[in-house]
């Protein structure tokens, strides 16, 4: 069986100019060439030949995957005779032609006679992540890092004898670039592989580990993971199919952090006597903010109509007194930041967002897409002036800038969502 376009269709052969034709869809497929012969399209579009068999040869025999190699490096011409090869030994001599693949490969890795490169882990580990929990579109972010920036700098290098140093070359000539946030990424994607390969035992140690005091750091006004704005469709999405099992409380904290971007530390403790339903405000108290004691005001969130919406979905699920993110399990009778982070790793979003996230999120793009004056952003914001007179503003200032803007905000969430 296989999973192609023309599903239903039965396809005998293949030639070179249907295999080029063919395009990646949204899942990982296949199409026939018979024989068992197989051409595996991943979401990336990479091609890799894969021939399905049974073992022993008989019906009742167990079906396997032997895996022959990624095409075009292998040509049509050459996939048949590897398939009939291996087809040939399993009937006469009996030979698992899977088994005998791993038996070989452990020998020669043994006898060193395999050169075991950065780049053949670093596709392994890929191709195993992506058949788990990573979404299609992580998996072809991580496939771009790999091909753009790290394999061209150290992926033909023996993966037992890639130094720190040369780690840190391929972070610092992307920082050159202009783009410090995506080496930080790079780096992560880097260790990750050494993590791999150090597990299956082709390198004695991680040699990035010690680079991440000295990744470059994205400049904003708060250093926490934050996602990019085209990376917000999966995070979008993530939240709505919840792999991580979330309650709905958990969710709309989630979402009122999207829409609104306070700190986390002012979410968790909200109050229902806070909420301000007619006016569509939040009035934070001042004993809740950020700052010294005694420079501390008050803060107006203007809620827009998404926001509403999700204080009304929790409403029926802890309101209309007390606490809106009740726990029993606390001693402080509210969720903590924590709970809102590990739905965010259950999602697959660890070390790339968190709850503060959501305010250099805001911060960067309400300026870029909404054109909004910075000022406005930064009083909705709640930044700490350090001017003592500027410090000293009203609490409503900019309220009616601030309350179109928040509603512009919303509406651009839920056209990402509607994309």
């Amino acid at each position: 069986m296989y999973s192609g376009k023309n599903v239903g269709v039965l396809r005998l052969t293949l030639n070179d100019a249907q295999i080029k034709a063919e395009k990646p869809g949204i899942k990982r497929h296949r199409i026939s060439d018979g024989g068992g012969l197989l051409l595996e399209i991943d979401p990336s579009g990479g091609k890799y030949w894969i021939w399905r068999h049974r073992y022993p040869p008989t019906k009742d025999g167990k079906q396997q995957d032997y895996r022959i190699g990624p095409y075009p490096k292998i040509s049509l011409k050459k996939a048949r005779q590897i398939r009939d090869e291996q087809k040939q030994k399993m009937l006469v001599d009996l030979i698992n032609p899977c088994a005998a693949k791993r038996d070989e490969k452990a020998k020669q890795v043994a006898s060193h006679q395999v050169l075991v490169t950065f780049e053949s882990i670093a596709l392994d580990w890929h191709s195993n992540k992506a058949k788990g929990t990573w979404s299609v579109r992580h998996t072809i972010d991580v496939l771009q890092k790999l091909e753009k920036d790290i394999l061209p700098a150290i992926g033909g290098m023996p993966i037992a004898e890639i130094t720190t140093q040369q780690c840190l070359a391929v972070l610092r000539k992307v920082e050159k670039r202009g783009s410090p946030e995506q080496g930080k990424r790079c780096l992560g994607v880097i260790s990750q592989v050494f993590d791999y390969a150090t597990a299956l035992g082709f390198c004695p140690l991680n040699p990035a580990i010690s680079l991440k005091h000295h990744a470059p750091v994205k400049q904003t006004v708060e250093h926490f993971p934050c996602i990019s704005w085209e990376e917000v469709p999966e995070l979008l999405e993530a939240m709505m199919a919840n792999p991580g099992g979330a309650d709905p409380m958990t969710l709309g904290g989630l979402h009122l952090l999207m829409l609104t971007f306070v700190r986390t530390t002012e979410l968790i403790a909200a109050d229902w006597s806070e909420i301000n339903w007619k006016e569509k405000v939040w009035t934070i108290p001042a004993e809740r903010m950020k700052g010294k004691r005694g420079s501390r005001k008050e803060h107006l969130v203007p809620l827009s109509d998404q926001a509403i919406q999700v204080l009304e979905s929790l409403r029926q699920i802890t309101g209309p007194d007390g606490m809106i993110f009740k726990s029993i399990r606390s001693k402080t009778g509210y969720i903590s930041n924590n709970t809102l982070n590990m739905a965010l790793k259950r999602m697959g979003f660890d070390d790339r967002m968190c709850g503060h996230g959501f305010r250099s999120l805001a911060l960067t793009n309400i300026q870029e897409r909404l054109k909004v004056d910075l000022r406005i952003v930064d009083r909705q914001l709640a930044h700490i002036e350090k001017n003592k007179v500027t410090a000293a503003y009203n609490r409503a200032e900019y309220l009616d800038e601030r309350t179109k803007m928040m509603q512009q905000w919303g509406d651009l969430i839920d056209t990402v969502a509607a994309t």
